[in-house]
């Protein structure tokens, strides 16, 4: 077969089987964590949590105004087309580097381990979940990709004696490595590898002063993106995450400021615990099948190509350390370059067993195509290996969940949590789909925070002019705290706990309150806990209060053949808690036919443990 026809084939295969898969296991939802938050940010141009992520939200919004079905449909395609794009540009980068390494081996053979590569790294489970929900990691793998390309193309142009004519490369290198900030910071982690391989590329005229302004230029102009987060904040949108509209908040927020207690603070037992974590993610990503092409791979490039291995070990290195130094629960995607420099190690370390083979003629031809077939299974055990846990075509738990909070309560509620997972696809829900806005639903872990103090005053005017002297006197506090000013902890905690605690007793029992099982005793008292639908009515009285059980949306719940992770499981075991609490306190006050009924209404759901 001609070497562009075949190359076309891999092309339009690579599209095809991850785009069907991809497509098949696609998110109709929002799920637990920030999906929720950043489908609302995108949909109404607000500001994200640090560090604001405004290529994203920029992008993000575009494809909320298509007619695709929901934002929230829109944004999970997003990330399904930025992952497959992903992949057909890492076909082209496998293929480069494939022929700089063996310039004299077949055409072919090169595309086909490309092609076999991709499609094996496809169906890794990080990298898959990044394609089926809406987060900024399919956005920057994308352009982590892309920036890799360039390099390895300069390289490869170098190589012929065209550097001048591929300076273009590396002014676009530059702007899209400042557009890359503009969507996660962690692509700083990048910086030594790629540094290392400019050098390779220019050697000591990477040093010309004409030719690092020029570069500094692009840079800054990919990293200007940045001035939507001022600009935007000055506009007072409906989440206005840190208030990035003042200089100092815009340090604070850009980065990532309060997320800086969870890096390089850890114990060496909690980074050998870590480090531990990040090898079982690692092994999921990789079974032991794979292991041995990783080591070939390794060590091959070390051999024939120290300075591109040098390149990658840096990247690897520098995202490992990074990413066992910072103590998150959704660490995986953090680790998503390390899977892509292993990634090439195991295609470079099939070639080079291939390669050996062919030169050596120790195979026969006719066993090349069964071969090429042994190879094909690699990407096929990790597709039917990993296809149930990544399948999140029938997911609603998110939205289930919070939908269920609103049904649970009454006319206008004020509502306490501190779980961002009950939150965060609570915002989706009332500012995207605009249910309930009587809701008034506090997180009291982000009331910390000066900027959702604006955001009680511009949503819940009411709540804040009725408690205004206590949130005043926090704000003071939280004033010093923020600004690095001497301040006093045990009176910040103190004037908070005031001012959560007057959300509560200064609209009793004028208003229905509650709060989940999260919330913190120390707001509540002296209001005691009463189980209604999934959350708690509070009252001051203990009485038996008549409530009408709502229908709650289960879907999916009792399924097990729907994937739940532990977060998930975390999540959806408050059901049976709560409805038990319900059953227990009926039986209590001697409703046992309400009890019985409640019991029979949600028994498969209370007789079977959640998976």
């Amino acid at each position: 077969m001609p070497s562009r026809l075949y190359l076309f084939l891999c092309v339009g295969l690579i599209f095809f089987f991850s785009g069907v898969i991809y497509l098949l296991t696609l998110s109709p939802s929002i799920s637990f964590i920030d999906t929720g938050e950043l489908a609302t940010v995108c949909y109404t141009l607000g500001i994200a949590h640090p560090t604001g992520y405004p290529l994203y939200t920029l992008i993000g919004r575009i494809f909320t105004l298509l007619p695709l079905g929901t934002p929230i449909c829109c944004l999970n395609l997003l990330s399904l087309l930025l992952i497959i794009s992903a992949n057909l540009i890492l076909f082209f980068l496998f293929l480069k580097i494939l022929e700089l390494l063996f310039p004299d081996a077949k055409n072919n053979l090169l595309q086909y381990l490309s092609f076999i590569g991709v499609l094996n790294f496809s169906f890794t489970p990080t990298l898959w979940s990044q394609a089926t929900s809406n987060e900024v990691y399919g956005l920057n793998f994308f352009l982590t990709i892309v920036l890799f390309y360039i390099l390895i193309l300069k390289i490869n142009l170098r190589n012929k004696d065209k550097t001048l004519k591929s300076e273009r490369f590396s002014y676009l290198f530059f702007f899209l490595y400042g557009l890359s900030f503009g969507n996660h910071f962690s692509t700083l982690l990048l910086m030594p590898g790629f540094l290392f391989m400019l050098f390779v590329i220019y050697q000591k005229s990477l040093f010309q002063v004409k030719r690092l302004l020029l570069f500094l230029n692009f840079f800054i102009l990919g990293l200007s993106i940045y001035i939507y987060l001022p600009i935007r904040s000055s506009c007072n949108p409906i989440l206005n995450w840190g208030d990035p509209s003042s200089l100092s908040n815009f340090k604070r927020h850009v980065t990532g400021w309060q997320y800086q207690v969870w890096m390089f603070s850890e114990s060496a037992q909690m980074l050998w615990d870590n480090f531990r974590n990040y090898l079982h993610i690692f092994y999921s990503q990789f079974p032991f099948y794979l292991v041995p092409w990783i080591f070939l791979g390794f060590v091959f490039l070390l051999k024939i190509n120290p300075k591109l291995f040098v390149s990658l070990l840096l990247i690897f290195l520098f995202n490992v350390l990074y990413g066992i130094n910072y103590d998150i629960a959704d660490i995986d995607p953090y680790f998503l370059p390390s899977f892509l420099v292993a990634s090439i190690w195991i295609v470079c370390g099939i070639a080079f067993l291939f390669e050996s083979l062919y030169r050596k003629n120790k195979i026969l031809s006719s066993l090349w195509l069964v071969l090429a077939f042994l190879l094909f299974i690699l990407p096929l055990l990790n597709l039917f290996r990993n296809y149930s846990k990544q399948d999140q075509s029938k997911s609603y738990f998110a939205y289930d969940y919070a939908d269920n909070i609103l049904r649970s309560v009454k006319k206008d509620p004020i509502i306490l949590t501190k779980n961002w997972d009950h939150y965060s696809p609570w915002l989706y829900l009332r500012f995207v789909e605009n249910k309930r806005p009587d809701v008034r639903f506090l997180d009291t872990e982000l009331s910390r925070r000066s900027w959702y103090l604006n955001y009680l005053k511009n949503n819940y005017s009411e709540l804040y002019n009725k408690s205004e002297q206590e949130i005043n006197r926090f704000r003071e506090q939280v004033y010093l705290f923020e600004n690095r000013k001497p301040y006093d902890p045990n009176v910040i905690e103190k004037s908070y706990v005031d001012m959560i605690s007057s959300f509560l007793s200064k609209n009793y029992p004028e208003k229905p309150l509650y709060c989940d099982f999260s919330t913190d005793e120390k707001f509540l008292r002296p209001l005691i806990q009463f189980p209604e639908g999934i959350i708690f009515r509070l009252h001051k009285d203990i009485a038996y209060y008549p409530y009408s059980y709502p229908d709650l949306e289960l879907r999916g719940i009792t399924d097990e053949k729907i994937y739940k992770d532990e977060r998930t499981l975390f999540n959806l075991q408050s059901y049976p808690r709560i409805i038990k609490d319900r059953i227990a306190y009926l039986l209590y006050f001697k409703q046992d036919s309400l009890a019985q009924d409640l019991g029979e209404k949600y028994r498969s759901l209370l007789i079977r443990s959640l998976k």
